[in-house]
């Protein structure tokens, strides 16, 4: 069996209590998966492709968005252990409305509707009620996370996508700081905090000039001033279930 397929089993196995899957039906989706591999800025899918498989991010990081008639918005940075795209296996057939677009070289694990249809079909009620749950709790805590942003300046929607990349991408760098192991440039952090490239820089500039953010090469650095308690990106953070920088490996 290939190295891909053995981390895509771990991964599984990793997240599998939470989300309800028993071994059967880990070693099923093992068996059936297919395994691809994308390049930096290759699609993964675009929002005209058919919804007929379940993806899975194995290694790498990829970024889902929504075409907007104005551009995109980035909804989510994907991190290697979750599944992507929005869609379930009822929504096969169905056009995707997002794209999904690798940031950096990635492998993703696909697994079709008709196979998760069947794994679904043979679980115990209990895992099936877990599965469910599992992923409503994922898409409607995604999307209030989203709605908390509106209205907020341009800093501190930079701050909190921030603090999200950090508790997906974060390595410890220092006491008391995180680097994102991510190469951001303004244009990318622009996008996730739905503001233009220039203002970005501005705002990252006095961030850099204040002590709260520095640089690591093309990574972005967050200082032990960023994790400040009273700060309110930290409260926003916190109370979308983020966890503090004391944790992040």
């Amino acid at each position: 069996m290939s190295l891909s397929k053995e981390q895509f089993r771990a991964l599984l196995v990793q997240m599998g209590p939470r989300m309800g899957l028993g071994n059967t039906a880990i070693e099923e989706m093992v068996r059936q998966a297919q395994l691809g591999q994308w390049r930096k800025g290759q699609n993964v899918f675009a929002a005209d492709d058919t919804s007929d498989l379940i993806n899975f991010l194995v290694s790498g990081a990829v970024k889902v968005t929504c075409p907007t008639g104005e551009g995109n918005v980035c909804v989510q940075m994907v991190r290697p252990g979750q599944f992507f795209g929005l869609n379930w296996y009822g929504q096969r057939g169905q056009p995707r409305l997002f794209v999904a677009t690798a940031f950096t070289d990635s492998v993703v694990a696909m697994v079709t509707s008709e196979t998760m249809a069947r794994i679904i079909a043979n679980a115990p009620p209990r895992s099936v009620l877990q599965i469910l749950t599992y992923s409503w709790r994922a898409l409607s805590g995604l999307l209030y996370e989203k709605c908390c942003l509106l209205g907020l300046p341009l800093e501190d929607r930079l701050l909190h996508e921030l603090g999200v990349l950090a508790r997906d991408f974060g390595r410890r760098y220092s006491e008391g700081s995180v680097v994102i192991d991510l190469p951001l440039t303004h244009a990318d952090l622009g996008e996730f905090a739905l503001g233009s490239r220039a203002n970005v820089a501005r705002v990252m500039k006095r961030l850099e000039r204040d002590g709260v953010l520095g640089r690591e090469g093309r990574k972005v650095l967050l200082t032990p001033l960023f994790f400040e308690k009273e700060r309110k990106h930290i409260e926003l953070l916190e109370r979308n279930g983020w966890r503090p920088a004391s944790r992040v490996a």
